[in-house]
């Protein structure tokens, strides 16, 4: 059997990477032959001139001259080595495939994961599924991101949200947000299911990850170039690795404060996170990969708190979330019980993978 798989497949991004990995070795567990279906994306929310940034060719040319004049060549080199890591990742676990109309002879289409739903950048109707070849379609852990009932209401889209939803059969989502909103646009029964990341079972990648024998204690630090550069954070972050003699290593992004900023292919971060003595985040899926690394975290909720509080809250471990990361001392003191935290992550696990098997079966 054949399933095409519609998520953000080339984003500068491991998590999303990681996720799409994990739900097409899932999918493959279940029997099905699964790929990312390709597509082209809609930025008219964003302003249409992103296009040249993602679409390389020569007119991107001067916005990346641009990038290399505000960020510097020790940035600039990082991430075009990143570009080429994940992009091998991709064609090593054969990840990509089809064009998402021209997709042949499949016999589910899945929708998700990640923030497949939001409409932020602009309306993608092939993130519902329309246009895509195939009778079914199905949604696991589809996410609308920072997209609220109110920005639907002032784009204009509350039509396009529900002939979305006419086209998915069985509809799941990842966080209480898109659950509301999934409730609202459908008038259908709506899934909470765990992120692919949590769904599959990456227990020989921990194994294999405690395995690694690293001679320098440290801490890492998973969070996108942009943040987490303020004076406050890095001086917290500093003090916090300075009372413990740990090493400062920000895994998978740049950061230049850090001691060193570590390029790494998806699969690798869990042997980072691992074996980190503490992780500081303020990613999604940076928290997921600490829950799934059994790692001591620290996560700072942001603009993201639509898909990131409502994690915290379903495994029970708002503990760690933090306004500043000066709280990491105290919280400190209380490690994570794990053997608590893994039996909801179990559970859930269960059920989402009880989810997808009846969706695509029915």
């Amino acid at each position: 059997m054949k399933a095409g798989i519609i998520t953000h497949y080339d984003v500068h991004n491991h998590g999303a990477h990681l996720q799409l990995y994990a739900l097409s070795s899932q999918l493959k567990e279940l029997g099905y032959d699964a790929q990312a279906l390709r597509y082209k994306k809609n930025y008219d929310f964003m302003g249409h001139s992103l296009d040249k940034k993602y679409s390389i060719s020569l007119r991107s040319i001067p916005t990346y001259i641009k990038y290399l004049f505000q960020n510097g060549v020790g940035k600039t080199l990082y991430n075009m080595k990143k570009r080429k890591l994940l992009k091998a990742f991709r064609e090593e676990k054969n990840l990509v495939g089809e064009y998402y109309s021209e997709a042949t002879s499949l016999d589910a289409t899945v929708i998700g994961s990640d923030e497949i739903f939001s409409i932020e950048p602009g309306l993608n109707p092939c993130f519902f599924g329309m246009g895509v070849p195939c009778d079914k379609v199905i949604s696991y852990a589809g996410c609308f991101g920072p997209t609220t009932k109110d920005f639907i209401k002032e784009h204009n889209a509350e039509e396009f949200i529900e002939a979305g939803f006419k086209r998915i059969d069985k509809i799941s989502v990842r966080d209480q947000n898109s659950l509301e909103i999934a409730k609202e646009y459908s008038n259908k029964n709506v899934t909470l299911v765990c992120d692919p990341v949590l769904l599959y079972d990456f227990s020989k990648e921990i194994e294999k990850a405690k395995e690694k024998k690293i001679r320098q204690k440290y801490c890492v630090v998973y969070s996108y170039d942009k943040n987490m550069n303020d004076q406050e954070t890095i001086s917290q972050i500093k003090a916090y690795a300075k009372k413990r003699n740990l090493k400062i290593y920000s895994v998978g992004f740049y950061h230049k404060w850090c001691d060193k900023s570590i390029n790494v292919s998806p699969l690798e971060m869990f042997e980072w996170f691992t074996n980190a003595e503490a992780v500081f985040t303020d990613t999604f899926h940076g928290t997921v990969v600490s829950l799934v690394s059994q790692a001591q975290f620290f996560t700072r909720v942001g603009e993201n708190k639509n898909k990131l509080r409502f994690l915290l809250e379903q495994y029970g471990v708002t503990q760690r979330q933090v306004s500043t990361f000066e709280e990491a001392e105290d919280i400190s003191k209380e490690p994570l019980d794990y053997e608590v935290v893994n039996k909801t992550v179990q559970k859930t696990r269960e059920d989402s993978l009880s989810y997808l098997k009846g969706a695509l079966e029915n």
